[in-house]
């Protein structure tokens, strides 16, 4: 399992180097406002994601009742990600609001949704829904039109009680639904190094690398030398480590002539 965090201007200024000590393996912005303008902190929560080295994925929470309003948000996030030159980056549907959401019934309710996916997945991001354990169990929308599609579900067993990032979910509360889960916010009264106040706590499933965007700098690499000098077994060791993440390499024999 791998732990993180998901923030927005609530949480004020983070000191992402505090964040990144206490060993956070992913954090999920959020990313435009109901407004439609972005979350006055993502551009600086970006940029310490970025200088700290922890994965990003991104939030919109919906208040889309048409289609139209759906496409119409989607877009923003869109044109935000590409703004800071975010690519393949996973964007979760935020749907919770009972006020708006919750009258619309399921049929109108997948039909936004789908098209909010339509719209992310056309420009090539990932899209994924959030959802309240409530949202599923009174079945606000037909799931099953988005099966395979990532899954993250809220359940806050202890209530509103305060619990530090060290401490671990009890796995017997994990939401219990008819589908594999990618990850569970358990709690919005967390505490960490680096933020002042609650903030979201949750844990993953799968790691989130596969579904998160590796937070670079745009236009920059920076590469590392391992070793001056390989053996045949390490240059393997080092082949099977970068394949168990899904990095396709080779091993190659390199002579140097003096």
């Amino acid at each position: 399992m791998w732990k993180g965090i998901d923030v927005s201007d609530n949480q004020g200024v983070i000191d992402w180097e505090q964040v990144a000590t206490a060993k956070v393996s992913f954090a999920i912005l959020r990313s435009v406002r109901r407004s439609g303008k972005t979350d006055y902190q993502f551009a600086v929560n970006l940029e310490g994601c970025r200088k700290y080295g922890i994965p990003v994925s991104v939030y919109k929470y919906t208040y889309a009742t048409t289609p139209e309003a759906a496409r119409q948000e989607a877009q923003q996030v869109v044109e935000l990600l590409r703004s800071h030159h975010l690519t393949g980056t996973m964007v979760w549907w935020d749907v919770e609001d009972k006020d708006v959401l919750r009258p619309l019934g399921a049929a109108k309710l997948t039909e936004s949704i789908r098209a909010a996916q339509e719209v992310i997945t056309a420009a090539g991001y990932g899209f994924g829904l959030y959802v309240g354990l409530y949202v599923y169990k009174e079945r606000w929308f037909d799931f099953n039109a988005f099966a395979g599609i990532r899954l993250w579900v809220a359940r806050y067993y202890r209530g509103y009680r305060t619990m530090t990032f060290d401490d671990g979910p009890d796995q017997s509360y994990k939401p219990s639904v008819n589908q594999d889960i990618t990850a569970w916010q358990y709690t919005s009264c967390g505490e960490i190094l680096g933020i002042k106040g609650d903030v979201d706590l949750d844990i993953a499933y799968e790691d989130p690398m596969l579904w998160s965007q590796p937070a670079v700098e745009p236009g920059v690499i920076y590469t590392v030398s391992v070793a001056d000098v390989w053996t045949k077994e390490l240059a393997e060791i080092a082949r099977q480590q970068f394949a168990a993440r899904g990095i396709v390499g080779a091993v190659h024999k390199v002579i140097i002539l003096e």
